[in-house]
């Protein structure tokens, strides 16, 4: 079960990726979805309230769980729309329910953790989100963001996020220490990062550069790369992938600098190729990414990357081994990384590091058998 994004991102691949994964080694799997779209035609305050209790969600899956008799309801995301009901739906049904948690929703009535451009943490473990209510988060309505913070509190008050769903699945460990936050015990509380498919062995030859891939924003780090590579004296040829409202700064850097070089939105068999021929990813973010998919695409690649020390990230990056870290939003020890990478490390070594990390950790194959693994779990706990 998933709300389907405003467009098509990392979590719908990733649910239909599960889905095929699960088919494919004989399982029987009935997908149902709901369009988060629906919130452009009723507003945010009726949106909001949705996502206290959606009973067109809940019986709609009543009616799945009579006719298709699941084993387990694996829900990938219940907001904004389809709502929590669907675990008390499920539960009330003696349906084992597990859950991914693809932002940090139940810490932050924004999902993202990110106010005014800035990491803000001060909704974490707070029964009453009243932060997000002040500051009104939620699509800057007032009523909305009361409505938001309303439907947390009343769901872990009466016991919805204890009670009625069996195990949650973090995409990392960083997001895995904010669900505990929130007060979900530990032991009930898994992780298992995104998995891109196996593009095949890493070409050992590469073109020499550095690539960034995503939204010209400046909480993606953008800025912070320009400005580190105004700080490098090395003729490091840099690509930067995507668009955003940074993209006349983007641009007018590749403009003033021959060593940069700006390529519009790519398509994921023109990310995966971008990837393959790189030297090194960078990724900058200076907010807590939900989930890096590009890392794990570049590691797939042999792609080594050197990232910010925030957030998710910090687990993801072994400095020295898959790549480096550098302090969040500095753009002179980002310039130290990349002048390590390029003059001092071993990369060969590095990229078959990044590989086996792919391999080990971030495999389809590894990812499916965890969800086997916390699906036997739960259903044995109900029997």
């Amino acid at each position: 079960m998933h709300n389907q994004q405003y467009s098509r991102g990392g979590a719908d691949i990733q649910m239909e990726r599960e889905a095929a994964g699960l088919r494919a080694r004989g399982h029987e799997v009935v997908t149902m979805l709901v369009d988060n779209r629906e919130v452009e035609s009723i507003g945010s305050v009726r949106a909001a309230g949705k996502a206290l209790w959606n009973q067109a969600a809940a019986s709609e899956l009543s009616g799945l769980i009579a006719s298709f008799r699941p084993d387990v309801v694996h829900v990938q995301t219940p907001f904004p729309i389809m709502s929590p009901a669907v675990f008390v739906t499920a539960h009330r049904a003696g349906i084992p329910v597990v859950t991914t948690s693809q932002s940090f929703r139940y810490s932050c009535v924004k999902a993202t953790m990110l106010r005014d451009g800035k990491v803000c943490e001060d909704c974490v473990g707070r029964r009453l989100k009243y932060p997000a209510v002040m500051h009104r988060c939620y699509k800057g309505s007032l009523a909305g963001s009361l409505t938001m913070a309303s439907t947390l509190a009343v769901h872990r008050g009466v016991g919805t996020f204890t009670r009625c769903v069996d195990r949650y699945i973090a995409l990392t460990p960083f997001m895995r220490e904010r669900i505990i936050a929130e007060g979900i015990a530990p032991g009930r509380v898994d992780v298992i990062p995104h998995t891109p498919p196996d593009p095949g062995p890493p070409h050992d030859e590469r073109e020499g550069f550095a690539v960034f891939v995503g939204r010209f924003v400046e909480e993606k780090g953008v800025r912070t790369i320009l400005r580190a590579w105004d700080e490098l004296d090395l003729d490091i040829p840099l690509v930067l992938a995507g668009d955003g409202v940074l993209r006349p700064e983007v641009d007018a850097a590749a403009d003033g600098d021959a060593r940069v070089t700006v390529l519009d939105w790519l398509d994921t068999a023109g990310v995966a190729d971008l990837l393959a021929r790189a030297e090194v990813l960078i990724m900058a973010s200076e907010w807590y990414e939900g989930f890096g998919v590009v890392i794990t695409e570049a590691y797939a690649a042999g792609t080594p990357v050197i990232a910010s020390d925030i957030g998710n990230f910090s687990a993801m990056i072994d400095p020295k081994v898959t790549g480096d870290l550098y302090r969040s939003g500095d753009p002179q020890d980002l310039a130290r990384a990349v002048r390590w990478y390029f003059e001092q490390a071993d990369r060969p070594r590095l990229r078959a590091a990044a590989r086996k990390k792919y391999e080990d950790e971030f495999h389809p194959d590894v990812q499916l058998d965890a969800l086997e693994r916390i699906y036997r779990e739960v259903i044995a706990e109900h029997v």
